[in-house]
């Protein structure tokens, strides 16, 4: 299957989170800073913390995460800029690894297609610190960081039309692979192919 994908699509874009590697791995060592942040400012216990923020994002997802967490702590919001500011710059003490079929997949799509891109939602700065602490293997060297923030996020078609003028990509041989809702409808507007992350990793 694999081998029919690098022959019939020469472009390929990934998403990044929850694609390439478990987003978690990211949030929860920047959780665990920002909770060790709180307990140093406010002697509140970080575990608590550390806990509370886990769960809340993975019942509620991350909108007014950190407000929820300062309200249920009766912390105050004046702490919500630096909270931000760790999430968005902490360096993991090592490097985050990509999932692990990837490892092995990435490798063969790199040296099988024309290019390839790594297309990613949110806060830019956070996302660039993501990609800097990920343990690519030496892969990103030959990866196109594309940041959507820097044009309009997903599912807005900016920023793929800004790949197809710099790097003069083809619709019919470029293929979208994401986890999610938005991923494939940002396929879909871009009039390319979309794979499922989960399926993408069955090949």
């Amino acid at each position: 299957m694999m081998k029919l994908l690098t022959q019939k699509y020469k472009f390929f874009i990934f998403d990044l989170d929850d694609t390439l590697y478990p987003e978690i791995s990211y949030l929860s060592e920047a959780y665990y800073n920002i909770a060790l942040y709180l307990e140093e400012k406010e002697s509140v216990n970080s575990k608590e913390i550390h806990k509370y923020l886990l769960a809340k994002f993975k019942d509620d997802g991350r909108k007014s995460l950190f407000d929820s967490m300062l309200s249920n702590f009766k912390l105050s919001n004046i702490f919500l800029e630096d909270l931000l500011h760790i999430l968005r710059t902490f360096k993991p003490k090592k490097k985050i690894d990509l999932f692990s079929k990837i490892y092995k997949i990435l490798p063969a799509i790199i040296k099988n297609s024309n290019k390839v891109f790594v297309l990613t939602n949110g806060n830019v700065i956070q996302q660039k610190n993501k990609v800097r602490n990920i343990n690519w293997r030496f892969n990103d060297k030959h990866l196109v960081f594309i940041y959507a923030n820097e044009h309009k996020k997903k599912p807005a078609i900016d920023s793929f039309n800004f790949i197809k003028k710099k790097y003069n990509i083809n619709n019919e041989l470029t293929i979208m692979v994401g986890d999610s809702v938005t991923d494939k409808t940002f396929a879909d507007n871009c009039n390319i192919r979309f794979m499922c992350a989960d399926d993408f990793m069955k090949n």
